[in-house]
């Protein structure tokens, strides 16, 4: 009987374990289903687009530099007698104004022989002519060519002629060189850095003065590849193409304008920048009010070309750079490529939009395509920047 009791009672203890949880689990409350509620669309500022026709306006700086400039030097050699009053740094000349005068007696006195040596080459000349002529008188043949030649005196008439030449050459160089004893302004300019002065000797090719010309002044404008998209450039001169430009400086706390027009542009890309410099000229530059002074930096506003379907937008619109984010009509958003003609500012002129499309100008917390969006419409006008 013990030995029964053995047996049974761990039985009727793992049946009543299995009862018990058998009981908990049955008493457990069931959950109660619960309807899933959609996460309301967030709220983003966003603007009805109407594409219009813009004319793009390009931005540029630039220093001012004189179309030419040059380096003046002698042509001969000689003591400065004399300097012009406007022979200093800054001063302004005109075509042909004398600028230094050196000491030409030496040339006059080389001037006095060169003639001398012209009357003996025409004295030899003429008495070659008259044993010639008698030369002629006394004529026989002597059988031959070269004979003949020689007997007549044809080589020593050549010769006295090449000589009566070279003087008169002698004379034209001496002339020459006395002419450029003084030293004229080649055009209407200005000096840059005067570098002689009275009583100076000076020698061949010896640097006097760097002068530019002031009829015309230009800047060079670097234009990125994207700009010179927006631009009806003209790659050389003459092609009766003119793009204005507005220019701008300011100094002295005053607000300074002067207009331009590129006229071409440089012959290559700058291999180290990837730019290529438009070629502004600006005519009579010091005749203005203010004058457009050589080294003054300026900025250009360039006329551009004129864009069909243009967009202006608020910059931060711009979705990784060359997007943007349209909720469409049922409320979903989607992301848009378009194309980007420039930034300026906090606006940008894009293109690739259709009229009445709804585009974000505000970012919501994530951006996931499809996702539900609630825009909510603002108004622009005050702010887009014509």
């Amino acid at each position: 009987m013990a030995r029964l009791k053995q047996l049974v009672l761990p039985f009727i203890i793992l049946l009543a374990a299995v009862l018990v949880v058998a009981g908990l689990t049955m008493s457990k409350p069931q959950p109660q289903p619960q309807r899933v509620t959609e996460p309301l669309a967030p709220k983003v500022k966003a603007v009805i687009v109407k594409p219009g026709q813009q004319q793009i306006v390009v931005y540029a700086q630039g220093t001012v530099q004189p179309k030419r400039e040059i380096a003046m030097a002698t042509q001969v050699a000689g003591q400065v007698i004399s300097v012009s009053e406007s022979f200093v740094d800054g001063g302004f000349f005109r075509q042909g104004d004398t600028l230094l005068q050196l000491d030409s007696r030496d040339y006059q006195i080389e001037a006095v022989r060169a003639k001398s040596r012209i009357a003996e080459a025409e004295q030899i000349l003429a008495m070659e002519q008259g044993r010639a002529l008698q030369a002629k008188r006394e004529w026989r043949d002597l059988g031959n060519v070269a004979g003949n030649a020689l007997f007549l005196r044809e080589p020593q008439l050549k010769a006295a002629r090449a000589a009566l030449e070279a003087a008169k050459a002698d004379l034209d160089q001496v002339n020459i060189n006395l002419e450029r004893t003084t030293i004229v302004a080649p055009f209407d300019g200005r000096i840059r850095d005067a570098q002689v002065n009275v009583g100076q000797y000076l020698t061949v090719g010896m640097k006097v003065a760097q002068i530019f010309a002031s009829d015309t002044a230009q800047i060079r404008l670097p234009l990125t590849a994207s700009q010179t998209g927006l631009l009806d450039l003209p790659l050389q001169p003459n092609q009766g193409i003119k793009l204005p430009v507005k220019l701008s400086a300011t100094f002295s706390g005053e607000h300074y304008q002067w207009q331009g027009n590129i006229s071409r542009t440089d012959a290559s890309i700058d291999t180290r920048s990837r730019v290529i410099y438009g070629i502004v000229e600006v005519d009579k530059p010091f005749e203005s009010n203010p004058p457009l002074v050589i080294g003054l930096f300026v900025n250009a506003e360039i006329l551009g070309r004129t864009f069909d379907g243009v967009v202006v937008i608020p910059r931060m619109a711009l979705y990784e750079k060359d997007n943007v984010l349209i909720v469409g009509a049922d409320q979903q958003l989607k992301i848009q490529p378009v194309r980007v003609l420039q930034d300026r500012g906090d606006m940008a002129f894009i293109s690739g939009v259709k009229t009445g499309e709804i585009v974000l100008v505000d970012r919501p917390g994530y951006v996931v395509e499809g996702m539900k969006i609630n825009p909510v419409m603002i108004d622009l006008d005050a702010r887009v920047v014509q």
